[in-house]
């Protein structure tokens, strides 16, 4: 029997939102504890504080719900960068992949507008019909002016000497091309690495097979679990002996520049971050930490003191 969660989803994805609201209140009474139901709630409506609450809700249910940490960090991220044209939460939110197939992205912007035909432009006489007509309206240069060059260098038998700055420039390009020669031959005979003519090591050699913030050592990933403020209970909170932990951040949607990392006491410690592809970025302590519990943390709501962190544990 099919259930009001799996109708809800087919009526969205035929564009029938209204009737896909109707099953999906349904399926909030049947599932109230499925965090998928209030996920595809927030995603087919247009209220934000509804989809807020929708997604928190989602949350509670499942921690670790990537669509529904999407979800929030997409309407977060809203306040301080302007969406793209056509850009909506249901972007972020799916898939939700309970069912084989996964729901279809519903776009509901109109089709756009036919591009006005521009009007012909006057047609421009070409180079050659531009010369003609200047040369027609150009009274005739005096053939004497013209000609005084040659008949000075048949005159006196020396040829012109060319300008000065010519020379300069061929000899100066002539001399790069002598160094870039030697260069080439040198890092050859010698097998020296030049910065430029080297590409750089790689930050990470490997990388995390999905979203979500990990701990890396030993040439393998830790998955940190994702808490909505901060966690009361150590579960999924990994352990380190290394004082300069490597904390990996693979996000689409959130900024680097709103991230922290906090000490137990709850006091800022200062971090570099590298770009390693795409959304995935490298975070490193920038002095040897002592033992204790950090976190990395991303603001959702500074009034309401609502966050999302991510703790791992130093030995």
């Amino acid at each position: 029997m099919t259930t009001s969660l799996e109708q809800g989803i087919e009526a969205a994805k035929s564009g029938q939102m209204e009737q896909a609201l109707a099953h999906l209140k349904d399926a909030i009474v049947e599932e109230p504890t499925n965090a998928d139901v209030w996920v595809w709630l927030a995603a087919i409506i247009e209220d934000e504080s509804k989809q807020t609450i929708f997604l928190k809700k989602a949350l509670e249910l499942d921690p670790s719900n990537r669509p529904a940490q999407r979800g929030l960090a997409f309407i977060e991220r809203k306040k301080y960068i302007p969406p793209k044209p056509g850009e909506k939460l249901s972007d972020y939110t799916r898939p939700i992949g309970i069912f084989k197939a996964a729901p279809a992205q519903i776009h509901m912007d109109p089709e756009p507008e036919a591009a006005p035909t521009a009007e012909p432009e006057p047609e421009l006489p070409t180079p050659g019909e531009a010369q003609t007509a200047a040369a027609e309206e150009t009274p005739a240069s005096s053939p004497s002016a013209e000609e005084a060059p040659k008949e000075e260098s048949s005159r006196t038998g020396k040829p012109i000497k060319p300008r000065v700055w010519l020379d300069v420039v061929l000899y100066g390009v002539t001399l790069m091309v002598f160094i870039v020669i030697g260069i080439l031959i040198g890092t050859t005979l010698l097998n020296v690495n030049i910065p430029f003519l080297t590409k750089p090591t790689p930050v990470l050699t490997v990388f995390p097979e999905h979203e979500g913030v990990f701990l890396f050592q030993n040439g393998e990933y830790t998955e940190m679990a994702l808490n909505l403020n901060l966690p009361k209970e150590e579960t999924g909170i990994p352990l380190t002996r290394q004082t300069q932990p490597e904390l990996v951040v693979n996000n689409q949607v959130i900024s680097l520049e709103r991230l922290q990392l906090l000490d137990e006491g709850g006091l800022p410690v200062a971090f570099t971050t590298r770009p390693v592809k795409d959304n995935i970025h490298l975070l490193v302590p920038q002095e040897a930490l002592a033992p204790g519990r950090y976190c990395i943390v991303f603001t959702l709501n500074a009034d309401r003191n609502e966050a999302l962190y991510w703790c791992l544990r130093v030995e």
